[in-house]
């Protein structure tokens, strides 16, 4: 029963966390039904920032965050602008490879800036642990947890009762009218892209202390990500942020219960199950 407590606990304090990463991308896709395939090396980018950060000023991941969140969404910014939103028009296959190129640019920079070896980055709660009851948690994964869910509900209420929400919600919902009524269609999908790979930064440095980094990644988190979005009902947040902990929690006892290449499969085989009963998502798209 521990065992089963500490898996359960474990799988929910990383899904949190999945599920931040997978709003990012649910964010970017509810305005411009773009699918990015660089998301989760743009993530690795972020955690390579922080790490850079710590060795050139000895930075704590989460002090950091002041300079990589601005950092990353001018990144984002610049990429919506001068790379997606000329071809956005054109065939989504293009969109698709060039968010491909952006994946395989990103890694191989990163490669030829740090190499290949693996790479951590300490902080000061990097050790701690928190006991509850027979369960242990490290305390980064708690400190993750709290902001995924504290970010979560923040975004929700934007996008519910802010300007700048109502004008996600208008070109997510019908662009021409949009256009027609005022609203910048163009400006509110860059904003929207720079505060996706915002959420990446905040990600970063939430998941990097103490994590081992390598180059590669970033396919990873990509898929990952993903599965989560699909799972959640695609730009439904509530249900992005519920299939996050579903792919921790079954990751988590996949490691556990069952040998290493059936526990490593054990996520995407409920994610396929799911799918063939509910293959709308948990949650139908909002």
């Amino acid at each position: 029963m521990d065992e089963l407590l500490q898996a359960l606990a474990q799988g929910f304090l990383v899904g949190s966390t999945y599920g931040l990463l997978a709003l990012g991308m649910g964010l970017i896709y509810s305005v411009s039904g773009l699918v990015n395939f660089a998301h989760g090396d743009f993530f690795s980018l972020g955690m390579y920032l922080c790490f850079a950060l710590f060795s050139a000023f000895a930075l704590d991941p989460y002090v950091s965050l002041v300079i990589t969140l601005p950092a990353m969404m001018l990144i984002g910014a610049g990429v919506y602008q001068f790379l997606i939103r000329p071809i956005a028009g054109h065939h989504l296959l293009m969109v698709i490879q060039l968010t491909l190129g952006l994946a395989l640019l990103v890694q191989n920079g990163i490669l030829m800036v740090f190499g290949g070896q693996f790479e951590r980055t300490p902080s000061i709660v990097e050790s701690k642990l928190v006991l509850l009851g027979p369960v242990v948690v490290r305390m980064p994964h708690v400190i993750a947890c709290l902001a995924s869910f504290g970010i979560a509900a923040a975004l929700y209420v934007l996008l519910r009762s802010t300007d700048w929400g109502r004008a996600i919600r208008s070109v997510h919902q019908n662009a021409k009218a949009a256009a027609l009524m005022g609203i910048d269609v163009g400006r509110v999908r860059m904003l929207t892209f720079a505060a996706g790979l915002g959420l990446l930064a905040i990600a970063a440095a939430l998941i990097v202390p103490g994590t081992p980094m390598h180059p590669s990644l970033g396919l990873r988190y990509t898929v990952i990500t993903l599965i989560v979005m699909v799972l959640g009902g695609m730009t439904n947040f509530v249900g992005i942020m519920l299939a996050g902990l579903v792919i921790g929690i079954s990751e988590a006892l996949g490691t556990i219960y069952l040998s290493d290449m059936l526990g490593m499969l054990m996520p995407y085989l409920i994610f396929v199950v799911i799918m063939l009963l509910r293959p709308q998502g948990l949650l139908k798209a909002a």
